[in-house]
């Protein structure tokens, strides 16, 4: 039923004139638009500018992803309260052994490098005079040499083999893949509901679902992340405890208690112990990247 605007009398749907008043009957008054946002207005300028047409979109109700995270951080300062202690969760066993594959692969790396180095430093000795005349000191060169070349290839060999039982990417950057993808999914989902191609129980459903995927993948890798820290703080401390005893054995040089040959033999022990030490923390580091 619809009444007159001015005098409040009943009218029929076929009335143009109200019996009452005579005033015309107002049909198709528009609702009052609702406030634009600041978004919206700048979208409007800038359609304004370029000469386009006003915007007709239909509003969808949005899901963005940049809310579910949101919500996720909100989550995790719920859980972490003031003063609480967050303890450390150990390593899986699969995935120490992983790591340990991964060092232990890089070292051979370094190992070979030495190896090479010192297999240079022996072939000068074959331009020593001595080479030619001296069959001991020939023997003893071509004994060496052999032996790091024999060396060098045990080494790739167990090269060959390590490199077979590492899975590869890491488990931390196949969490993060993971991850990704489960962002591109929610995103798409998104996108999906917006042209109407799911409905809203669909939608919310798995939405919820990747959602509650994306969090365990990210609180997996998290405690992986903070296991691998710890060892790799661990090892920073085990460099400094070698440098400080090569500074030790450089001060004892410089006091004169050890031999200037003892010095240097003891010196490249400890620098090939900081390579080694090296080897395991970049290796650690590059895997929670």
């Amino acid at each position: 039923m619809k009444y007159c605007v001015y005098c409040g009398n009943p009218l029929k749907s076929t009335d143009k004139y109200c019996i009452i008043c005579g005033k015309p009957v107002l049909r198709d008054i528009q609702k009052p638009k609702a406030a634009q946002k600041p978004k919206d207005l700048i979208k409007e300028k800038v359609r304004e500018i370029k000469g386009e047409e006003p915007s007709t979109e239909i509003e969808i109700e949005e899901y963005p992803v940049e809310e579910v995270e949101i919500e996720e951080k909100v989550e995790k300062k719920k859980k972490v309260k003031k003063g609480e202690v967050k303890v450390e969760k150990p390593l899986p066993f699969e995935v120490k052994e992983q790591m340990i594959l991964y060092i232990e692969y890089n070292d051979m790396q370094l190992n070979k490098k030495l190896l090479v180095e010192k297999l240079k430093e022996i072939q000068k000795s074959l331009e020593d005079p001595r080479y030619d005349v001296d069959q001991e000191f020939k023997k003893s060169i071509n004994v060496k040499i052999e032996a790091i070349r024999t060396l060098i290839n045990e080494l790739k060999q167990n090269e060959i083999e390590v490199k077979q039982k590492m899975v590869e990417p890491f488990i931390v950057q196949r969490i993060k893949d993971d991850i990704d993808k489960r962002i591109f999914q929610l995103k798409n989902l998104t996108k999906e509901f917006k042209l109407h191609k799911i409905n809203k129980e669909t939608f919310e459903s798995l939405r919820d679902k990747y959602k509650q995927e994306k969090i365990d993948f990210e609180n997996e890798r998290e405690d992986l992340i903070s296991g691998m820290k710890l060892w790799i703080k661990e090892l920073k401390m085990e460099k400094s405890d070698i440098k400080a005893e090569r500074n030790l054995n450089k001060g004892r040089f410089s006091a004169k208690e050890i031999e200037e040959e003892d010095y240097k033999e003891k010196d490249k022990e400890f620098e090939v112990k900081l390579k080694k030490i090296d080897v395991k923390i970049t290796t650690l580091e590059d895997l929670i990247k």
